[in-house]
């Protein structure tokens, strides 16, 4: 780079020896050449030039350079003799005040390395850019899943809370006395309430599966088991259209398998009843083998037929996509989401499985697919028996302390209708603060915990209420949540905050009672209650259940009386229970009803109480047996 140019001959011919061109700026992009010009760059001394008009690149560089006059150009090519191109620099300086411009020239091979030099920092440059935009656009994709995953939580919880209490107490009233005509419309409310309850999993599951939030389980299962749980979830729907279901194992499928029951239940369920759907007669078979395809242990292909319409050669490739039937006047005549088979191909799919149609219109459908499950070392056969009957689990949850706490009026009374019969008594909190409030006065068997609550939530609830007893130095009460969300990540959510159990609402009946049935049995052991058979008499077989369980409800009746001081209610019922108890052949309810009688009369609130909770107690360790013939 030049700092100083003289005059004198031998300095005036330095540039051109140098390979370089010299210009002095006039003015503007006016410049007069500068001792002797290069071969390569053919200007005169004393002449002047428009540079910018000579190099338009000029028009780029120059303003850069100023107000120090100082800069580097890129480089670029211009045509030169024999078809050549010349690789040139631009350089600004200052020497002596004035402000001179200079130009030099590459060789090929250097300018070439310098141009792929530049060249990869501006590709760097560009991955840069583009890496954050990338990131940037990840970042609102991740967003937008959140904000996606939040409001389907949000709409889960409030299309669940009003439908819990919608076919909640549908089944209530289906357990009261109703004409023919009342009994069809309760039947049509519950169908269609489990119908909508279905269309809502149904979303949820599409949308877990596609932001991979849905892990396979990896648990020992009995495959007959499954197969015949998912069977008997479709039966009734087969039954009422007066369809066959059926199914076919091949004597060389391994039953004992390890992976996801619930999951490959669902895919079964899905495909059956898509098969029930669309088959008006005839019926649905399901066929399990080795998958054919490959010889692999615990790889197997199942099959679900149907004889029912059958799709069109051109439809078939969309039976699989979301929302989508094989014809839309189908979807107007046969009803249904188009989600069925959507979510049980990602499920087979992540089963490392396949799922696939074959189907002629007019003859029906065979809906294929494989998975892949891992093989029990011991597969030793057995002869599976039928369980006996589970015991009533109404029976089992008499009565129990509980603690309900709710914000929503619906669903607490929802609750307080499935257990009227239980004989348990039942406390009722409108907020986790009143919840942990109430706890600690009364030694409760279970609490059912509301997950969301004005004032205090139920994860905090449920905190305290574990602080509480280990404070106290007390064994661990059930606590069971109650929410209206149904993601994968609730479970672990609730259990950290140390919930026992989570029910996702829309919680019916049974499913309440088979819950609370699991603990009364286990505290009834801690608490030294042992279960009381009683042999009802030849004659009275038909009579003896009935009766007991009046005697169960008329435990709440008990209760609310004494709540009111209603003490005349109360020597009423007493005195009922005590004249007839052992001519049902319970002794023990004559001596309850005898000292509840005489507890009345004497308004003993105190006495009252106790013998209520001592009735409670008695009738929910009973048993009935009867006289073998």
């Amino acid at each position: 780079m030049m700092k100083t140019i003289e005059a004198g001959d031998a300095v005036l011919s330095l540039p051109a020896a140098l390979d370089l061109a010299v210009f002095e700026q006039a003015e503007g992009c006016v410049f007069r050449p500068v001792g002797a010009m290069p071969g390569w760059f053919p200007f005169t001394p004393g002449d002047t030039v428009d540079l910018c008009d000579r190099f338009p690149m000029l028009d780029l560089f120059l303003p850069q350079c100023d107000p120090d006059w100082h800069g580097v150009s890129d480089f670029w090519t211009e045509p030169a003799a024999e078809d050549r191109e010349l690789y040139l620099q631009a350089i600004a300086t200052v020497a002596g005040g004035r402000k001179y411009l200079v130009f030099k020239t590459l060789p090929e091979a250097l300018y070439t390395y310098q141009q792929l030099a530049h060249d990869l920092e501006l590709e760097k440059e560009t991955v840069e850019r583009l890496g954050a935009e990338l990131e940037i656009r990840r970042q609102e994709a991740e967003r937008a899943t959140q904000a996606k995953s939040e409001f389907l939580a949000r709409m889960s919880h409030e299309i669940r809370t009003p439908l819990n209490a919608v076919i909640g107490m549908t089944d209530v009233l289906a357990t009261t006395m109703l004409s023919p005509e009342q009994r069809r419309c309760v039947e049509v409310s519950q169908r269609n309430g489990i119908g909508l309850l279905n269309l809502i999993n149904d979303i949820l599951d599409l949308s877990k599966v596609e932001s991979g939030k849905i892990e396979l389980e990896q648990t020992q299962m009995d495959l007959r088991d499954v197969i015949a749980r998912a069977m008997e979830a479709v039966e009734t729907r087969a039954a009422a259209k007066g369809l066959s279901i059926a199914k076919k194992i091949a004597s060389n499928v391994p039953f004992f398998l390890i992976g996801d029951p619930d999951r490959l239940r669902q895919i079964l369920i899905n495909l059956m009843g898509n098969s029930i759907k669309f088959t008006d007669r005839g019926g649905v078979q399901m066929h399990v083998e080795p998958d054919p395809e490959v010889a692999a242990p615990g790889r197997l292909r199942f099959a679900v037929t149907d004889t029912g319409i059958g799709i069109a050669p051109d439809k078939i490739c969309g039976v699989f996509e979301r929302f989508t039937q094989a014809d839309a006047s189908i979807t107007r005549q046969y009803g249904g989401s188009g989600l069925g088979l959507t979510i049980a191909r990602q499920l087979v799919e992540l089963m490392g499985g396949r799922i696939w149609v074959e189907s002629k219109p007019g003859a029906g459908s065979t809906f294929f697919f494989t998975a892949r499950f891992g093989v029990q070392e011991n597969q030793q056969i057995t002869e599976k028996t039928s369980p006996l009957p589970a015991a009533n689990p109404e029976m089992r949850t008499g009565g129990w302390r509980i603690l309900l706490a709710d914000d929503s009026e619906d669903n607490r009374f929802l609750i307080l209708s499935y257990l009227k019969l239980s004989g348990s008594s039942i406390d009722v909190a409108e907020n986790g603060a009143v919840a942990v409030e109430l706890f600690p006065a009364r030694q409760y068997d279970i609490v059912l915990m509301d997950v969301e609550m004005p004032v205090m939530d139920g994860y905090t609830a449920t905190r305290a209420i574990r602080a509480l007893e280990q404070t106290r130095g007390a064994a661990a009460t059930p606590v069971l949540a109650l929410t209206a969300h149904a993601f994968a990540g609730m479970a672990q959510k609730t259990l950290e905050a140390g919930f026992t159990e989570v029910l996702t609402k829309p919680i019916r009946r049974a499913t309440l009672l088979e819950a609370l049935a699991k603990y009364p049995s286990h505290e009834n052991e801690r608490i030294g209650l042992p279960v009381v058979k009683v042999l009802v008499e030849e004659g009275l077989e038909d009579v003896t259940p009935g009766y007991l369980a009046k005697r169960r409800a008329e435990v709440e009746a008990y209760r609310e009386s004494l709540a009111r001081n209603d003490f005349d209610a109360i020597r009423t019922m007493a005195h009922r229970m005590k004249g007839t108890g052992a001519g049902y052949g319970f002794p023990v309810l004559t001596e309850f009803g005898a000292a509840l009688e005489q507890s009345a009369i004497g308004s003993d609130t105190d006495q009252i109480r106790d013998k209520i909770d001592e009735l409670a107690k008695y009738l929910s360790t009973i048993e009935l047996e009867y006289t073998k013939i």
